[in-house]
């Protein structure tokens, strides 16, 4: 798959087929995110990937937190955080995407770890799985570390399997309205 039609043709996909993907794919998909530009090459992120039981336990325990969270703030403030979870139940891998620099945080670390990301989702598509990058779990991201027992902080979370539907393109703005060029 060349560079271009990988770009244009990810998408985020939300419905995946009921079909395992193989632990060699992932690892492909997972040594594809290895390759990302890191700030001072500090390769700061780390990956939990997680089927099976593994994963069912951990979104029984992000939807109880969702539940808890809504009775305080109410649904208004809960974004896509529902969906989020439910996609992550149906989904056959869900990858758990730390930054291993914490507690110090910087936008460094975060540019880096949002670019392995970025490979992962495209090296995905070119294995013909659906991938989407789930932010919302912040909405309970202390509970899911202490669950994990990781000491990293939790920056996203990424879904994969074969999907089960392919969204069509959603509008892109050109790159008249996005840029300027100086000289």
């Amino acid at each position: 798959m060349e560079i271009d039609e990988a770009v244009r043709g990810r998408r985020s996909v939300r419905k995946y087929l009921d079909k395992p993907v193989p632990t060699e794919t992932v690892r492909e998909i997972l040594e594809a995110g290895t390759w990302a530009p890191s700030a001072r090459n500090r390769q700061m992120w780390r990956f939990t990937v997680l089927t099976g039981d593994a994963k069912k336990k951990l979104t029984d325990l992000f939807r109880s937190k969702l539940e808890t969270r809504l009775k305080r703030v109410g649904r208004g403030r809960m974004g896509s955080s529902f969906m989020s979870c439910v996609i992550m139940e149906h989904a056959p891998v869900l990858i758990m995407v730390w930054d291993a620099d914490h507690p110090r945080i910087s936008k460094p670390s975060l540019q880096s770890v949002a670019a392995a990301i970025q490979n992962m989702l495209l090296k995905a598509h070119s294995l013909g799985l659906g991938s989407l990058w789930i932010c919302d779990i912040y909405f309970a991201s202390n509970a899911l570390t202490k669950h994990l027992g990781k000491p990293w902080k939790l920056m996203a979370a990424v879904t994969l399997g074969w999907p089960a539907e392919v969204p069509t393109p959603k509008p892109r703005k050109s790159v008249d309205e996005v840029s300027e060029f100086l000289s």
